[in-house]
């Protein structure tokens, strides 16, 4: 994970004091010696400059953008034709034996290329007391004739392999040993306690509902030397391909991946010795790209009739390609390489960038409610209120003690299906094989039985979420169908404040992981703070056979008599240092907004429903330079308050550096909003790339586009109209401000942003 500040990060040390089979097809070897290695040629590698490589560590963990580092790769080329020694075994088969060491190393993992293990030979490695045993490894572990080993305590490992009569010999090459040289004794009680103590164990109760999603979630060995975490990853055929979806800042040659499943405390507190877990190694390609730093592979070793072992309780994620903004979410990772962890944001997510990536390419975690992320966590799911996978980890500045701060995903709807790329840089090509267009599907258990035949559920709801300044309320729901069969007809029961006495019959044609919007009847209520409630039920005039995802609720406010005052917020690169506040006439706060991620410059628009009165604005800087972001960012940040597209008052961007705090106030009252309702003017779509339209009740004469510097970039002379359009393909990203002047001389300005 790309983060913002150094953290002290532990390698986990694995089975000290017990052998336990976490690679490989099990078995303890051939070779049982009576009295000692010594015979065994040995290969000595040096100890690396760990004072060097520490130091250096330092700026590569506070610059972020690769795997946490732990160990100093040693290139070599030791191989079974001309090193080690070959002697008979009692079957007349024989074993290929060497010793590797390298001095002081805590842990060694190795790497082979140009491997070939004919069938029926077996490859093992173990420690000197043979206390920990990773194999055998046979043909089937091998991807591209490349296999990557788990880590193995201790400075010294023994190569053993196994030949039997009358077998070819095949051929072994080591191409890497990795000296691990970040689990200094000073750290070995904290080996799997290493991150924050904020962060929460899995399967503490508040991750009980999300039991089966954990057992998707791995933590990944990269590079032979780095960590990162990862998740399988479901497609529209249910069929269990072992596809890990993870960051692409993760990526190195994932032939010798390692793949560890179920690394995780067994109940709430950290457990008194190192859990058991079980690892997988050997993976392909499949896409990847940069902009919202996504990768896909595929596990080739080690599966079981071409998936995932049962044994290791496998479960394949679900996901969600639509765009629609999570009303909540979850994390699952490895922070610091430590044992599994949930993280939960109650708030909805915004949408946002990261670094130099695309505007709205990322979802944006403003504050965790619970947990944090750190090194290691890189490449983890984000999980939406309906348990699918919606991004995966770029960075952020999350950490115990600053849960505040943002942390950033890339979007599954952005890696889709990017404009002009191959099935090498999407997610498309490979998660939905049969071309059915999904926008969703749930997770896969293999272990479950039938696929579940008849599954209607409620994704989202909107039109019931915020402040509204009329009565007059229309839900929208979204109906998808996670079942096999097509849904023809389904009852939503609804209602506001517990009072589910609504009924609306929806009749159509939804084939499985498809979804369609349905509007509801609208409905008058009361001022003040209300709750929507929304189930769904009788598919197909039948049953259900999953109810865990039937029911949507929502909460909003109206105020009746208001008046639609609306915020457009532009912030500069630095949005966590923004806060502000909308205070009454006797000081109360009405409205406030904070927890704005960085990097993230772009419009935010809040509506206010606000009576007649006085009201004072006040922003908030807390690094003192204002939201003006010359020269770091591409354009400064501005203000503008306003009443049906009349400015009431705002903070231009030549105006913007304020310092620590800017107070603006201004008055509603019914004499002026009379005046603004006999010239209004709405366009659209806003925002737009090309073409923008726009509609008024009153003839419009003159158009004039400026951008938030004040400079006119278009300015069009009309013949008087209730209705024209404007292109825009031309200019650059950004937002401009649109001002209409009407025939009897009135003019309004209205934001209009290019993305």
């Amino acid at each position: 994970m790309v983060k913002q500040q150094v953290f002290l990060f532990t390698l986990l040390i694995v089975c000290l004091h017990s052998f336990a089979q976490i690679q490989g097809s099990g078995g303890t070897g051939n070779y049982f010696p009576s009295k000692g290695w010594n015979n065994i040629p040995l290969i000595l590698f040096p100890t690396p400059d760990i004072s060097a490589l520490r130091e250096e560590d330092q700026v590569l963990d506070s610059l972020g953008g690769q795997p946490w580092r732990f160990g100093y790769n040693h290139p070599t080329s030791i191989n079974s034709a001309i090193h080690g020694i070959w002697i008979s075994t009692k079957n007349q088969g024989k074993l290929w034996l060497i010793r590797i060491k390298s001095t002081g190393a805590r842990t060694i993992n190795l790497a082979f290329d140009h491997t070939h293990i004919p069938k029926g030979n077996e490859l093992y490695l173990y420690n000197p007391e043979k206390s920990f045993i990773l194999g055998k490894f046979t043909e089937e572990h091998l991807c591209e004739e490349q296999l990557g080993s788990e880590l193995i305590p201790g400075d010294e490992i023994i190569l053993e392999y196994y030949v039997p009569k009358g077998n070819p010999e095949g051929y072994i090459q080591l191409s890497t040993v990795t000296h691990g040289y970040r689990t200094a004794n000073e750290f070995y009680l904290k080996a799997f306690g290493s991150s924050g103590n904020c962060n929460v164990n899995v399967n503490c109760p508040q991750g009980a509902a999300w039991q089966q999603e954990k057992n998707g979630v791995v933590m990944l060995v990269t590079n032979n030397n780095g960590f990162c975490t990862g998740s399988l990853i479901n497609n529209t055929l249910n069929n269990g391909k072992p596809y890990v979806l993870t960051a692409n800042h993760c990526y190195s040659n994932p032939a010798n991946w390692i793949f560890r499943f179920n690394w995780q405390s067994p109940g709430c507190g950290n457990p008194n010795a190192e859990p058991t877990f079980q690892s997988l190694n050997g993976s392909v390609l499949k896409a990847r790209a940069s902009a919202s730093d996504f990768c896909l592979v595929e596990i080739t070793g080690g599966l079981q009739n071409g998936t995932v072992p049962a044994l290791f309780s496998p479960y394949f994620n679900g996901w969600d390609n639509t765009n629609n903004v999570p009303t909540s979410a979850v994390g699952i990772h490895h922070p610091s390489g430590d044992i599994k962890k949930i993280s939960i944001e109650n708030h909805p997510l915004i949408s946002t960038s990261f670094g130099a990536s695309p505007a709205n390419s990322h979802w944006g975690v403003t504050g965790w409610d619970l947990g944090v992320t750190e090194g290691g966590s890189s490449g983890s799911p984000l999980f939406d209120q309906n348990h699918r996978i919606v991004g995966q980890l770029h960075g952020g500045a999350s950490a115990c003690g600053a849960q505040a701060l943002s942390d950033e995903y890339g979007k599954i709807s952005y890696s889709w299906n990017p404009q002009n790329s191959d099935s090498s840089q999407q997610l498309k090509y490979w998660l939905d094989p049969g071309a059915t267009n999904a926008t969703f599907v749930n997770g896969f258990d293999p272990s479950g039985g039938a696929p579940i035949q008849v599954d209607p559920s409620l994704s989202a709801t909107s039109g019931v979420s915020g402040t509204f300044c009329d009565s007059n309320i229309t839900p929208t729901v979204t109906l998808s169908n996670g079942g096999a069969i097509t849904l023809n007809s389904v009852t939503i029961n609804y209602g506001f404040d517990g009072q589910n006495t609504l009924n609306y019959t929806w009749n159509g044609s939804l084939a499985q992981w498809q979804s369609v919007n349905i509007a509801l009847p609208q409905v008058a209520l009361t001022s003040g703070l209300h709750t929507f409630n929304a189930s769904v039920n009788s598919p197909n005039t039948g049953n259900d056979e999953n109810n865990a995802n039937n029911v949507q609720t929502s909460s909003f406010n109206v105020i009746l008599n208001g008046q639609p005052v609306v915020l457009d917020l532009v912030l500069d690169c630095y949005g966590s240092e923004t806060s502000w506040e909308l205070t009454n006439d006797v000081n109360t706060v009405l409205f406030s907004g904070n927890n704005y991620a960085d990097n993230a410059a772009g419009l935010i628009s809040d509506v206010w429903c606000l009576n007649e009165g006085c009201y004072t604005f006040t922003i908030n800087d807390s690094y003192g330079d204002g939201i003006y972001g010359l020269p770091w960012c591409p354009s400064s940040g501005s203000v503008m308050i306003s009443l049906l597209g009349d400015s009431l008052t705002g903070i231009p961007a030549s105006e913007s550096d304020f310092g620590s705090q800017a107070e603006l106030n201004f008055c509603i009252g019914e004499t002026g909003l009379e005046n603004i309702n006999e010239a209004q003017l709405r366009i659209y779509p806003n925002p737009t790339r090309d073409l923008v339209n726009g509609k008024s009740n009153s003839p419009i004469t003159d158009l004039m586009l400026q951008d938030l510097q004040g400079k006119t970039v278009i300015h069009t002379v009309l013949e008087p109209s209730a209705h024209f359009t404007l292109d825009i393909a031309t200019l650059k990203q950004g937002t401009y401000l649109l001002r209409g002047t009407f025939l009897n001389g009135k003019s309004v300005v209205i934001p209009l942003m290019k993305p």
